[in-house]
């Protein structure tokens, strides 16, 4: 597997290309690039099918263990992947140890354990375990085992335990990933821990930053869940910009997360290339459709997300945005949304699904046009003002 960049400047927004997927050769995935959201191996609220009517393109799906986990002793005794388990083996995966769209609890780790939850409670993955599960899954990328457990409020103490233990993890990791031969295709990615501590971060990317490794993920800044959205740009940027400076230019960099897409815009800009869907996941859960892109007077939409809990929408038979292109919008109005809402009917979370995965691509596309054409800077402003102009009383939080 193989990541590429013409970016020669460190700490800048770039186009990158990630190839080299042993099962499908063919397939090319430019960056900045957003991973498709799963839970259990599925979109959430979408069928396989009604999927593939939003995006025929390739996707790259994120995949994390505490969805997952329920499934291993039935792949172990298929003897299959985990993606055809699933039966979406026409997608690659990428395995993420926490599930970034759900709050993880803190302070469950062990000396030589992380703690994860799935459906069944709380389990202990120690280095060993986890690459077995691995090994059963066969990702196509994964995140080697860390201590991700630190956010703006964790102790120095507890910051240099977390980068400690995840050195320690993350050898053991790639021993066993050295040794696989079923891994020897897989792509394999080192978290930089450190919290928001420069000297701690200074330490874990020291010891990482040559390794054998497709990339990394600048892990440790939350503790996953809805409320990353509301994180403001100031408070990450400094130290993840801090990582990009240290780390090596040809490596792929990830930051998972429900960021709002000023924040993740700020993070392209200094370099980061891989995100993942959990806000417009989260937004559907708030019953809210993504409004951020439109910018036409006819639709009315000032704000960046439409609320469908709001009883205006009752008669309004206008679509969410009567210039998207997607199955809800061309279809549907507002107030038929708006009713499912009322009356509780599951197509009221597929509808919007479909509405926000949709923006969401269109909003990378966007990203990658404006990088190239060299508009980055004019295309981040015109959207901030989506986020400036709204209302809600945690907008604020939203803007740089």
């Amino acid at each position: 597997m193989k990541f590429h960049t013409d970016s020669i400047k460190v700490g800048t927004a770039r186009i990158g290309t990630l190839t080299g997927f042993l099962k499908m050769p063919d397939i090319k995935f430019e960056t900045p690039l957003v991973l498709m959201y799963t839970k259990g191996g599925s979109v959430p609220h979408l069928t396989k099918d009604v999927f593939k009517m939003i995006t025929t393109d390739s996707q790259l799906l994120s995949i994390s263990l505490p969805s997952t986990i329920s499934m291993l002793e039935s792949i172990k005794s298929t003897k299959i992947s985990f993606a055809q388990f699933v039966g979406m083996q026409e997608y690659t995966n990428f395995l993420t140890v926490q599930d970034p769209a759900c709050l993880t609890p803190a302070g469950f780790q062990q000396l030589d354990a992380i703690s994860m939850w799935s459906k069944g409670g709380r389990q202990l993955l120690s280095a060993n375990k986890y690459m077995d599960i691995i090994e059963a899954f066969k990702p196509d990328l994964y995140v080697a085992l860390c201590d991700g457990d630190t956010n703006i409020n964790s102790s120095r103490k507890r910051v240099i335990k977390a980068v400690d233990r995840s050195k320690t993890l993350f050898e053991q990791c790639l021993i066993r990933h050295s040794m696989s031969e079923t891994l020897q295709s897989a792509g394999i990615l080192a978290a930089i821990e450190g919290g928001y501590d420069v000297e701690a971060r200074t330490s874990s990317i020291q010891y990482l930053k040559d390794k054998p490794v497709i990339g990394y993920i600048i892990d440790g800044l939350h503790n996953n869940g809805p409320s990353v959205k509301n994180i403001p740009s100031k408070q990450v940027v400094q130290i993840v910009e801090h990582a990009i400076n240290l780390l090596p230019i040809n490596k792929l960099k990830v930051s998972m997360g429900c960021w709002n897409p000023i924040t993740l815009l700020d993070l392209v800009e200094i370099g980061v290339d891989v995100f993942d869907t959990s806000y417009p996941y989260i937004a559907t859960e708030n019953s809210e459709a993504l409004t951020f892109l439109c910018d036409h007077d006819d639709c009315n939409n000032v704000a960046h997300v439409m609320s469908f809990t709001d009883k205006r929408y009752a008669d309004d038979f206008s679509p969410i945005c009567s210039h998207c292109k997607c199955l809800t919008c061309k279809n549907h109005t507002r107030a038929y949304v708006h009713h499912l809402y009322n009356t509780k009917e599951m197509l009221h979370t597929v509808l919007l699904m479909i509405h926000n995965i949709h923006q969401y691509l269109e909003f990378f596309n966007d990203i990658r046009k404006n990088i190239k054409n060299g508009t980055f800077d004019k295309y981040k402003k015109q959207i901030s003002l989506k986020f400036r102009n709204n209302n809600d009383t945690h907008c604020n939080s939203y803007t740089s």
